[in-house]
């Protein structure tokens, strides 16, 4: 079954890679190239199923074999898991409501990538299934342990199919059988070798008419945890001293006119209130640099974000006085760059100064992007 899937879809890109090459067919109207954009997503369809079929038949193997090596980091559960999803499940452009309900600074020690697998394989799941109305993803404290729910309101999970549903290579679930069986076993392996576990909710309803929908619920087993100061400290005790320096080297550091903003620089002395936001995929190291503004500058407020898409999402609802990107934010697929995120944001309109962050050398980069300044990761601990 896999492997029949896996050929339409290169049969697919094939056809599709034909048709865009006719030189016959003159992009000179706008139908024509409604045409090619309409063939571009296609391949861009078909390569991404392609793409996680093949990385979820290697995890699975890799699980299955002990060979997938977890490396559990404190993780926000809205910020590295449910807004990430949330955000590549709205990138689809489907005619649903996506949901997220977490409390407020949940954090959890827990290999973030493989967690965000999971919930990304059920939320997309749903998307297959659920014409109009919602896929709500969900975390609450249930007894002192973390429980994930993926919710929709979708047709639902036929009875007969209940007991199978994460045993390997089973029929798909939909009545094409488009589904290649291994997604949810995948989600049972992963779950299972982070010492939690995954089931259906058979008792669930989703509230919409003539649409019962389906739950799927994740216990992490394992209570959430608090990142204070003792955590902050022991984890990351030589990066806790170094923002404030790095700040000031950034936005501190020219004798040009205070006023002066018109190149997206800041100079001068620093604002007694701003907004920054600060993208970068490490939970402990946003909440070092939160801590680390807030010691300068107590009135200044730090949205986080852990992707580049969040970020982009983000801008369109508030201003930044100062924006921070890293450039490499690991996930279980491909995301944007710290550069391509740069660059996206200046295409939508943002003047706000940007600041690219890495420990690599990738300065003429990010500035050819259009970012006013960068910072080598770990920060200097001397200004």
């Amino acid at each position: 079954n896999s492997s029949l899937h896996f050929i339409r879809a290169l049969s697919a890109c094939s056809f599709v890679l034909s048709a865009v090459g006719d030189e016959t067919i003159p992009l000179t109207t706008d139908e024509a190239r409604d045409v090619v954009t309409e063939d571009a997503l296609i391949i861009n369809s078909s390569l991404h199923f392609i793409n996680d079929l093949l990385r979820n038949m290697l995890d699975m193997q890799r699980a299955s074999s002990n060979q997938l090596k977890l490396e559990p980091t404190p993780t926000d559960l809205f910020r590295d898991v449910l807004q990430p999803v949330d955000t590549m499940l709205y990138r689809r452009e489907k005619s649903f409501e996506v949901i997220v309900e977490c409390p407020t600074d949940l954090h959890i020690m827990s290999d973030r990538l493989r967690l965000k697998q999971i919930i990304l394989n059920l939320g997309r799941n749903a998307a297959k299934f659920v014409d109009h109305g919602f896929i709500r993803l969900r975390a609450a404290v249930v007894n002192n342990r973390v429980h994930l729910y993926v919710e929709d309101s979708g047709p639902g999970i036929p009875i007969e199919k209940r007991k199978i549903l994460f045993t390997k290579f089973q029929d798909s679930l939909d009545s094409l059988s488009q589904g290649t069986g291994i997604g949810l076993c995948l989600c049972k392996n992963l779950a299972q070798l982070m010492d939690g576990d995954i089931w259906l909710d058979e008792s669930y309803h989703s509230g919409v008419e003539g649409c019962p929908g389906t739950r799927f619920i994740i216990n992490l087993n394992t209570p959430p945890m608090t990142i204070n100061d003792d955590v902050l400290n022991s984890a990351h005790s030589i990066r806790e001293n170094s923002f404030s320096h790095g700040m000031s080297m950034t936005i501190n550091s020219s004798d040009e006119d205070p006023e002066s903003t018109s190149s997206g620089e800041i100079h001068g002395s620093l604002p007694e209130e701003m907004r920054i936001l600060f993208v970068d995929d490490d939970a402990v190291l946003r909440k070092l640099f939160a801590r680390s503004i807030k010691k300068i500058r107590p009135a200044w407020i730090v949205k986080e974000a852990s992707n580049g898409e969040t970020a982009l999402r983000i801008v369109d609802e508030e201003e930044f006085g100062i924006i921070f990107v890293d450039q490499y934010m690991a996930s279980v697929e491909r995301q944007l760059l710290g550069t391509e995120t740069v660059r996206a944001l200046r295409s939508k309109g943002v003047r706000s100064p940007i600041c690219g962050l890495s420990a690599n050398d990738v300065e003429r980069s990010f500035r050819e992007a259009g970012a006013n300044n960068f910072m080598f990761k770990p920060f200097p601990c001397k200004p």
